[in-house]
């Protein structure tokens, strides 16, 4: 027997706005009216969507969508590249946007009209997107995965005071800056394919994409299928010099800002002292060091 065709929902239905289940409601007929082929299965605690998209895969399942967040999509991504198979370009992902940053989605050029996600399943067209690994030594090592965007210092340590399901951006944004007055910046050492960037950073981004912490366009250079890590490392700043820099990323023109330096490389190696919280996806995954990594174009993925 072939694969199964149909299309295999997973919703996360606590993701983005209280509405959430009335906005799956009006993509779930919107996908009907288009024409697509599909089941839904809802998550239920946290880590769900990977189990369901590994018991899939192995049912013989190979299209697979994601209803949530960022944080949804990277459980599924988990539960895609856990699997076993011999080679993840077998699957289809599609992401449809319910969440409350959506930042890959954003990358991708996928809406949150119902409409509009339902033509881009329906329609097919995909290209193959690079899957980032964090590896974490220690005594039992562990590699975590991100698709999106990972990075270690302040924005982690924001993502772990963030209340879940996030209420709003403006609830990230509000605990972001409350916390700055607190914060102490980490002594980094990050190394990319010959490059370094050594001292005081307030947070580095390992970008496989462009958008992350609710709608900051970090690098705006960033590909998601050119098998290359986009590393954003920000000097630890005063408060008063924070506010330009927000802006700035915020607006997508961060790159070549004084207090920032850019890198790219294959690998990524963050030390840090002392440790440092690591987010993969918005999702905690470890402290630092840790090695970041790409497999080069190891998904297929849905786009408009």
């Amino acid at each position: 027997m072939g694969p199964d065709a149909r299309w295999l929902v997973i919703v996360n239905p606590a993701s983005g706005r209280p509405d959430g289940g009335a906005g799956w409601r009006a993509i779930e007929d919107a996908l009907r009216d288009a024409g697509v082929s599909f089941d839904v299965i809802h998550t239920e605690q946290p880590g769900h969507g990977a189990e369901i998209a590994s018991a899939a895969l192995l049912q013989g399942r190979r299209n697979l969508a994601v209803a949530g967040g960022d944080g949804s999509v990277n459980e599924v991504v988990h539960g895609i590249m856990n699997a076993g198979l011999a080679d993840t370009r077998e699957v289809t992902l599609a992401v449809i946007p319910t969440g409350t940053g959506n930042d890959w989605a954003r990358t991708l050029g996928i809406t949150r009209r119902p409409a509009d996600i339902a033509r881009a399943i329906a329609g097919g067209r995909t290209m193959l997107h690079d899957v980032g690994a964090i590896d974490l030594p220690g005594r039992d090592p562990v590699r975590r995965w991100f698709i999106n965007v990972a990075g270690a210092g302040y924005d982690a340590y924001v993502t772990e005071r963030v209340p879940r399901p996030v209420p709003s951006a403006f609830t990230y944004l509000r605990i972001a800056l409350e916390g700055l007055a607190r914060y102490r910046a980490p002594h980094f050492r990050i190394t990319a394919d010959g490059g370094t960037i050594e001292g005081p950073l307030l947070l580095a981004f390992v970008a496989n994409a462009q958008y992350c912490g609710n709608r900051m366009h970090v690098v705006p250079t960033a590909r998601t299928d050119d098998g290359q890590l986009d590393v954003l490392a920000v000097r630890e700043l005063s408060l008063l010099a924070v506010w330009p820099k927000l802006v700035k990323l915020y607006s997508g023109r961060i790159l070549g800002d004084r207090a920032v330096r850019h890198l790219r490389g294959q690998r990524v190696r963050i030390e840090t002292e002392p440790a440092a919280v690591i987010q993969a996806d918005g999702q905690i995954v470890g402290r630092t060091p840790a090695e970041f990594s790409l497999l080069t174009q190891a998904l297929r993925v849905i786009v408009p």
